[in-house]
């Protein structure tokens, strides 16, 4: 396995505190390529081949303002981790010297959903390299330009080898995809969508979503619902973002009720092809 893929690992500066007082960490890992690839990889505590979640990351990156790894990310993790799964989340951002890119126009940004898609593919051989992953068990797991990338990878000729067990996309932005040629679909898909979302609105992921059967695309959207209706947070509006609907702004913050519903929607999807 080491001679397949040379990576470097390094302890984690920070430590995250979870439920009941346990403290998790994260592994740094970097993956040899161009450029060297950082991720931040969290072990099943379980023997054998395990499941392996990827965990792609939206445009504000893995960090926080303080320059913490998001809770957002730290909650899944953990989540994942209590059924048994590994977790590994590629730092895009991070691996190219670059902070968020949100408030960058996206037609701009020196760093595109190519990058990414290749980034995810090889965040994928390395996990299928690894003596305690099932490497017939791999999800990806996206937000917003994270799950955009995950549409990215969609069609199954991007994958080498083994093509995922299951595909999982909060609010992507879906209207790249009208003019793109028919998709043959690597995996199941799960699109979980805000209603009320001006940033990446429902709309254009629902008409994607009719071009496959719906025994392999699954969408769920949810009513009053903003972009990031999984978050803690409270519904702010951005005027930095130049997107949404209108290009003035657009509001992003959590939905208690949609949030706990994408997640017993997740929990069951993924359970269908990883148990």
């Amino acid at each position: 396995m080491a001679g397949r893929l040379k990576l470097m690992r390094t302890t984690v500066a920070a430590a995250f505190a979870v439920c009941c007082g346990v403290v998790q960490s994260f592994e740094s890992v970097i993956i040899d390529g161009a450029p060297p690839l950082q991720v931040k990889w969290q072990p099943a505590q379980m023997t054998g081949a395990r499941p392996a979640i990827i965990a792609l990351h939206g445009c504000s990156g893995l960090y926080n303002s303080r320059g913490r790894f998001d809770d957002r990310y730290v909650f899944y993790a953990q989540h994942w981790n209590a059924s048994g799964w590994h977790v590994v989340a590629p730092d895009s951002f991070g691996s190219r010297h670059q902070g968020a890119i949100c408030a960058q126009d996206a037609e701009h940004r020196t760093i595109k959903l190519v990058h990414r898609r290749d980034d995810l593919l090889r965040t994928a051989k390395w996990l299928m390299a690894r003596d305690d992953v099932d490497a017939g068990k791999i999800a990806v797991v996206g937000w917003s330009h994270g799950a955009m990338t995950a549409l990215e990878a969609l069609d199954r000729s991007w994958w080498a080898s083994h093509t995922p067990a299951a595909i999982v996309t909060y609010y992507p932005g879906c209207t790249v995809w009208k003019k793109r040629p028919a998709i043959r679909i690597a995996a199941p898909l799960l699109m979980l969508l805000g209603e009320a979302d001006d940033w990446t609105p429902a709309a254009p992921c629902k008409e994607f979503a009719q071009r496959f059967e719906p025994s392999t695309v699954t969408v769920r959207a949810y009513d009053d619902s903003h972009h990031g209706f999984d978050s803690r947070s409270p519904v702010r509006f951005r005027a930095d973002v130049p997107s949404g609907v209108d290009k003035r702004g657009v509001h992003v913050g959590g939905n208690p009720a949609a949030r706990a519903a994408s997640l017993a929607e997740l929990d069951r999807f993924l359970a269908l092809y990883l148990q």
